[in-house]
């Protein structure tokens, strides 16, 4: 079956990337208005996008009104947020701000998540993250019909002690960062079904 891009709608769009460009990572952002506050909230059309200087790229669509996120709204009023990705531990945190809500709504104080002060930014990274990353806004696009892609240049990571499986080279032991990723609708992937295939000299 074939469809032009052109002729359908951005629903229908939406449901043909997000069901066929999977298993997709999840950022868990936390951002904070200008007004001082804070929001988190999980997009999954992220991923990272270069390593000098090391960059990250996260897609927001619209809301049903057509206008910003609180998020990305947040990211270019500040130019600040951190990416905080996702373990099965976090996920029922997660989902619950995953929510739509009003703009005055804490959503980390709402989900109960814990906060770490960040580094650099005034954002908190979550604290039971296997992994953050402080970021300060480095470029975004717009989009015609509402959306913006964000792209987030990385000051700081933090990651959990015992992902690190080795230091000189680094290494990091994907059994223990255990990351959970998005599939369709409600569904999720873990990582433990893995194969190997080594690359060519």
């Amino acid at each position: 079956m074939h469809f032009d891009a052109s002729e359908i709608s951005s629903a229908l769009a939406y449901k043909l990337l997000v069901s066929t460009i999977i298993p997709r990572p999840i950022a868990f952002v936390t951002s904070k208005s200008a007004a001082g506050v804070l929001n988190a909230a999980p997009y999954s059309f992220f991923n990272g996008m270069g390593s000098a200087p090391p960059v990250v790229a996260i897609g927001f669509q619209p809301t049903e009104a057509g206008g910003m996120k609180d998020t990305s709204s947040n990211i270019l009023e500040t130019g600040e947020f951190v990416v905080n990705i996702v373990d099965e531990a976090l996920s029922v945190q997660m989902n619950q701000a995953a929510a739509t809500l009003a703009p005055d709504v804490d959503e980390i104080e709402l989900a109960g998540i814990e906060t770490t002060a960040s580094i650099d930014v005034a954002p908190p990274r979550i604290t039971n993250s296997p992994m953050a990353m402080e970021c300060k806004l480095f470029d975004k696009t717009e989009l015609p019909g509402g959306g913006v892609i964000v792209i987030g240049e990385v000051i700081h990571f933090h990651l959990r002690d015992d992902a690190i499986a080795g230091h000189d080279p680094l290494r990091i032991d994907i059994d223990k960062l255990a990351p959970i990723a998005r599939l369709n609708g409600p569904h999720y992937a873990r990582i433990t079904d893995k194969f190997s295939i080594k690359r060519p000299e």
